[in-house]
């Protein structure tokens, strides 16, 4: 039998080409990051070394540094107190001497105040002495003028007391004489005055008696007085306090009419609100239907485009453990209120619902995010293929445009150049 011959490889068709391309310059641009990663991480680490040896030497020049200076501070300490003990005992000396001139002058003076002091003892001794004297003879002279003044203050006295006893006996006389003259004198009308005295304590006692009279009627009258005037003021008030009761029951009932067209009015406000909110429930309610039976009829029709897994498992499981479960619901149970909780007790029955919204909420955002990253990716990829049939190709558009085949002084004009191009025109 013949042998067969080897199959030629078949020519490349410009999609998988442009396809070989395109995965060639990822990988390229892959390579490229990843190298500029490695000598970003080497340049880092040259830094950090070059950074702690430049600190381990400026301590080392800081350490020889202190050293020097510690050296020239002690030779300068030694020299400041060499000089410092020197005035030192310079003062000492200057101190010794005048703390020996101080003890000298200081017994001198000690010597000369004793003296002093003997003489001042001397001088009173003989002051003392003299008061003595003097005290006793003052002492003397007064005791004989206290004894002439007694002797002359007792004959004076006698002689005062006989002159007033005379003259009171002289006195005495005469009164007796005037006293026995006036009843002789007063006899008559001591007999007229005991009769005059009788008769008016009679009549002092009916004077006494009509004034009590008198007083009682007086009092009966101030009595009824104060009752009539007490009767005028009580039926004064009782007509005042009648008249205001009236005044209040009018301004009350005035009061009450307005109330009562008040009431009226809002009552009519407060029932064509009623009919236009009423209205308005009973719209929102339709729409809440519509919207209702609409979502139904979504999910009949979704649910012909479940997955067996969503069919199996339609609610996802929560991926908390059951102790970070327990305390979601402690902090949750704390927080709530009361009205907040009935709330959420009233709407349990949607916990599934919003489950399964969610979970397909989070897929619609995946999904969004996964689009956006492949129109990305789709934008990068024309853009590149824009760029390779601009240079494969001349025209007066391409040559306005960066155009990797317009190279002069060996740089191209394009923001980032491309070898792959060249690699590929090399091999053909």
């Amino acid at each position: 039998m013949p042998k067969k011959g080897k199959k030629a490889k078949a020519p490349l068709s410009d999609e998988e080409q442009l396809l070989l391309f395109q995965q060639k310059l990822l990988a390229d641009e892959e390579t490229a990051k990843k190298k500029e990663r490695l000598l970003n991480q080497f340049l880092k680490d040259k830094l950090a070394k070059e950074e702690h040896n430049s600190a381990l030497n400026l301590n080392k020049i800081n350490t020889q540094w202190r050293m020097v200076l510690r050296e020239v501070k002690t030779r300068e300490l030694h020299k400041d107190i060499e000089i410092l003990s020197q005035t030192f005992e310079r003062v000492v000396d200057c101190k010794d001497s005048v703390i020996k001139c101080h003890v000298s002058c200081r017994k001198t003076i000690i010597d000369q105040h004793e003296k002093e002091m003997h003489y001042l003892q001397d001088v009173f001794m003989a002051m003392e002495q003299n008061y003595i004297d003097s005290e006793y003879e003052s002492k003397l002279e007064f005791q004989s003028m206290w004894d002439d003044l007694k002797n002359k203050n007792l004959e004076e006295k006698h002689f005062l007391r006989l002159q007033l006893e005379n003259i009171v006996e002289d006195l005495w006389r005469r009164f007796q004489d005037a006293l026995k003259n006036y009843t002789d004198a007063t006899e008559d009308r001591k007999i007229a005055f005991e009769a005059l005295k009788v008769k008016d304590e009679k009549s002092s006692k009916e004077i006494e008696a009509q004034m009590k009279r008198i007083q009682k009627l007086q009092e009966a009258i101030s009595i009824l007085k104060g009752k009539i005037m007490a009767h005028s003021r009580e039926s004064e008030e009782q007509n005042q306090c009648i008249r205001n009761d009236k005044e209040l029951v009018h301004v009350h009932l005035r009061k009450l009419k307005t109330q009562r067209t008040q009431a009226r009015e809002v009552s009519q406000e407060n029932l064509v609100k009623l009919t236009l909110e009423s209205n308005a429930t009973l719209k929102a309610l339709r729409k809440i239907v519509d919207k209702g039976e609409k979502i139904l009829k979504l999910a009949e029709i979704c649910r012909k485009f479940e997955t067996e897994e969503e069919k199996v498992l339609p609610f996802y499981a929560s991926a908390l453990t059951p102790k970070e479960q327990a305390e979601v619901e402690a902090l949750n149970q704390e927080e709530l209120t009361e009205d907040l909780a009935q709330v959420m007790v009233n709407y349990t029955g949607m916990e599934n619902f919003w489950k399964r919204y969610n979970k397909v909420k989070l897929e619609v955002l995946s999904l969004q995010h996964r689009r956006a990253q492949l129109l990305d990716i789709s934008g990068k990829l024309k853009e590149m293929l824009k760029q390779y049939l601009d240079g494969i190709s001349v025209s007066d558009e391409v040559l306005s445009q960066p155009n990797p085949l317009f190279i002069v002084n060996h740089r191209s004009n394009l923001a980032q150049p491309l070898s792959m191009p060249a690699a590929q025109s090399g091999d053909k």
